[in-house]
């Protein structure tokens, strides 16, 4: 019986490693992937990135607000509307309006952006997922405050 145990433990832990290890080389990709969009954006891109995190961790939620669309409209130009990068731009831009304070905006942005990542990147993937999921939660956290 020990060894039967020991055997299932043995063969659950290769299938938990194979698991890991194509999660971890899945993401890597895609690491590589979004490493090399941003190195390749103009250096003005990556300076309204870093004030927009700057003015947001200064407190400053309205200024990081306005610089992030800046942000968003430059993507949108370099990239177009569907690479997952705007998307993921997208997405942020959508908390950068609920921190502003425009709950009903930034719900609406979080829905609109869903839309588009079901549509182009489909219902199983991991930032279509993480969007659901955050949508849900600025749901249940706007429906709370009312």
């Amino acid at each position: 019986m020990a060894a039967a145990l020991l055997a299932v433990g043995c063969a659950a832990e290769v299938v938990r490693r194979r698991w890991r290890g194509d999660w971890v080389a899945r993401a890597n990709r895609e690491l590589d992937v979004r490493d090399q969009v941003l190195r390749q954006e103009a250096p003005e891109t990556v300076d309204l990135r870093f004030e927009a995190h700057r003015l947001r961790e200064l407190g400053d939620p309205a200024g990081a607000l306005e610089v992030h669309a800046r942000l968003l409209a430059a993507r949108t130009d370099a990239l177009g509307a569907e690479h997952p990068q705007v998307l993921l731009t997208r997405f942020n831009h959508a908390g950068h309006i609920w921190e502003a304070g425009d709950r009903g905006g930034a719900l609406a942005a979080y829905e609109e952006v869903l839309a588009d990542m079901v549509r182009v990147l489909g219902e199983d993937d991991p930032d279509t997922r993480w969007t659901r999921k955050v949508l849900a939660i600025r749901r249940e956290k706007a429906e709370g405050a009312s």
